[in-house]
């Protein structure tokens, strides 16, 4: 160009910069705008809006933002010197540019910013299209997933959305596909805020009756496109719609007229992952899980063989996470979690690495609807599933993970490239929680271990350990906060407390005792907050854990002689408060424990504090923060307990010698006292008493010799029952 001397131009940058954009060549792109930049400075070629805008989506598409901020601010600046000097300094402002801009910011959901930039367009006057809105709904509609699933208040999302549909109205741009898909997602025609007193301002309060308007104009558009162009995505907000409604026939009819538009143009397909998926998710929103799975069978697995002639109905040769994990949803609703272990295994198989939401279906325990109709009982023990099943997919889940450990690569470089598919935690703290109870229940500690030590390494990968600040410097707000702002809360791998309850409750079924009390010191030195179910479960492994002393007491004392054991079992078994003067069938530590806590939750004054040896028992008390609410599982538990003991000391050895008579109705008379006082601290929460609760305790007045009053229990709860 220079031996014939021709001047390089805009047209001429631009087109250089196109073609090294998609190319990939990002070391001659960045030259390129080097020397553009200069050429501009010096006056021999001006920078023009489309120059500002390929520059900006170069750096955006190679996931440079710090670039692509830094040309934002210049094409900004730019623009304003040419509104405010005119034609003669700056870039004139163009449509193309500020949409380019807003899709910017959309695309990395800056929402203020990008609001912003629409809010600028509108002021300098530019014509704006369905591709200036188009990233801002679809931005907006991601804010509200986010917020929910935070479970924080969605209302700035769906606030913004009305603006922003407002303001595309009175633009007069009629809105495609996408905008409407993302519109109804985003405000919804469900939307509680529509039927909601509790708005924060009197415009909040003004636009609340927009909502349902907005949300039936954006359906009957969509129903109007629907007419003229044949869109999947518009099938699967329709599909997401009815479900929101559980419109079972809705639901099927929708799905039909998919099927037959698919058939009648085969070069454009309808039947898509996407589809299937809204439909299968749209049937076990409706409890129709025997549906979704013959769905599942009927398009998304291959033809059986021997059949002649094309399948009965159309099939998907590839799937997507999205159509296994709605089909783990309903397999894991029928109870057939074998299944769902072959669907992981396929998953992983084929390079698809189990979601968090994947394992969460597959743990889910079957619908005990009919169970509860039967007990008539709102607290039932949790299912648990087969330790074989869940060993299956542990081994699966973690054979995957440990090929991402063992590259070594840097978590955070992984998430600044949001064109890869982002690498998330899949061994999170509820999950792991779940899969200890099923150990638990199992009585197989060892796997409830490798559990706990793949979590904590799934933590110490994702940046989440909190073990590397000594336990003076770690408080309540610190441990609250540390390890959540990198991830959100279903995402977390940190142990939290229901991680050390199941851990509490896999060492108290085995009894023991260490195990118990190193995972209650680890979790109060990380700041972990106990809750009334992990006091529960720390009940049930002491009283375990006192029951199988008092039986070795006991059988020792039957096997030997009264004169040589006694002293033999005053240090371990026998309590200590009463002055070495108690039986080995009495209180031991652990009872004096369980009694404090019981104190602690009912509203009593803990009686260890004046113990002589509460120095050098462990800190089992969380006195920071105020004692949990009293429910009646626990109140159960407190009642059957009691019980137990009244039962353990009046069949004694020693309960019939006169000698001893004043210490057994001593403790008799103080677990009756202390039950009357469980059931005071009911009857003054305003609990309501199940099944459970009545059986518990018309067994205690069996024990304590009140039959009558008993039966008297027996007769209200079948009565009530």
């Amino acid at each position: 160009m220079r031996q014939h001397s021709v001047q390089e131009d805009a047209v001429t940058f631009n087109t250089l910069l196109n073609g090294c954009r998609r190319l990939g060549a990002w070391g001659f792109f960045r030259e390129i705008e080097e020397q553009i930049g200069r050429r501009d400075e010096w006056g021999i070629t001006r920078m023009d809006a489309t120059s500002w805008g390929t520059l900006i989506q170069g750096y955006r598409q190679c996931q440079d933002w710090e670039s692509v901020d830094r040309c934002v601010a210049q094409a900004t600046k730019a623009c304003r010197l040419w509104s405010q000097a005119g034609a003669a300094r700056g870039v004139k402002p163009t449509t193309e540019l500020w949409s380019i801009i807003v899709n910017a910011y959309a695309s990395r959901d800056m929402v203020p910013q990008m609001l912003a930039s629409r809010n600028v367009m509108s002021g300098l006057g530019l014509t704006m299209n369905v591709y200036t809105f188009g990233p801002v709904f679809a931005a907006l509609h991601r804010l509200r997933k986010r917020l929910v699933r935070d479970r924080q208040d969605a209302w700035p999302a769906i606030s913004h959305a009305l603006h922003e549909f407002e303001a595309m109205r009175s633009a007069g741009i009629s809105p495609n596909a996408s905008i409407l898909t993302n519109m109804i997602l985003t405000v919804g025609l469900n939307n509680p805020y529509a039927h909601s007193d509790d708005m924060h301002s009197d415009s909040e309060s003004s636009m609340r009756a927009k909502i349902s308007s907005i949300g039936g104009s954006v359906a009957q558009e969509l129903e109007q496109i629907l007419a003229r162009a044949r869109d999947p995505n518009i099938y699967a907000t329709l599909l997401n719609i009815s479900a929101r409604t559980s419109n079972y026939g809705e639901i099927q009819e929708i799905w039909q007229t998919l099927l037959a538009e698919s058939a009648q143009t085969p070069h454009q397909p309808l039947l898509t992952c996407l589809t299937l998926s809204a439909y299968m998710n749209a049937l076990n929103d409706c409890k129709m899980y025997d549906a979704a799975i013959a769905a599942f069978y009927a398009h998304a697995t291959p033809a059986p063989f021997g059949e002649s002639g094309a399948p009965s109905s159309p099939r998907l040769l590839a799937l997507d996470r999205s159509v296994y994990e709605a089909a783990l949803m309903a397999f894991a609703r029928t109870d057939r979690h074998r299944m769902c272990a072959s669907l992981i295994r396929t998953m992983t198989s084929k390079g698809i690495q189990p979601s968090v939401l994947a394992l969460r279906y597959t743990l889910l325990p079957p619908d005990p609807t009919a169970l509860s109709k039967r007990l008539n009982s709102t607290y039932t023990r949790r299912w648990s599933l087969p330790l074989a099943i869940a060993r299956s997919v542990w081994s699966m889940v973690v054979e995957a993970r440990r090929s991402v450990w063992m590259q070594g690569t840097d978590p955070n470089s992984v998430y600044a490239d949001s064109s890869a598919q982002q690498e998330q935690p899949v061994i999170v703290n509820d999950i792991a929680a779940q899969l200890i109870r099923i150990a638990a229940y199992a009585r197989h500690v060892e796997f409830g271990e490798e559990v706990f030590e793949a979590l904590k390494a799934e933590a110490a990968y994702f940046g989440q350990e909190r073990h590397d600040l000594p336990s003076s410097e770690v408080d309540a707000d610190d441990a609250a906060t540390a390890h959540s702002s990198r991830f959100p809360e279903d995402l977390q791998c940190f142990p939290n407390v229901r991680t050390y309850t199941s851990m509490i409750t896999l060492y108290g079924n085995d009894a023991n005792l260490a195990g118990v009390s190193r995972m209650w010191e680890d979790m109060l030195r990380d700041g972990i907050e106990p809750n009334l179910h992990t006091y529960t479960s720390l009940i049930v492994a002491l009283h375990k854990v006192a029951l199988r002393r008092r039986w070795k007491g006991a059988q020792l004392y039957k096997d030997q002689g009264r004169s040589s054991v006694v002293g033999e079992l005053h240090v371990p078994f026998a309590s200590t408060y009463r002055d070495g003067k108690g039986l080995p069938w009495e209180s031991t530590q652990q009872d004096l424990v369980i009694s404090d806590i019981e104190d602690w939750v009912v509203g009593a004054t803990p009686r260890s504090s004046d113990s002589d040896n509460s120095e050098s028992a462990p800190s089992w008390l969380s006195c920071n923060s105020a004692s949990p609410d009293l429910d009646i599982p626990l109140s159960t538990l407190l009642l059957r307990y009691h019980t137990l003991r009244i039962r353990d000391t009046l069949r004694s050895p020693e309960s019939a010698l006169k000698g001893h008579v004043s210490a057994v109705e001593h403790v008799t008379s103080e677990n009756i006292h202390r039950a009357m006082q469980v059931c005071h601290a009911v009857e003054s929460a305003g609990l309501t008493p199940d099944h459970r609760f009545h059986a518990a305790l018309a067994d205690f007045l069996d024990t304590c010799g009140d039959s009558s009053g008993a039966e008297l229990v027996r007769s209200r709860m079948k009565d009530a029952h």
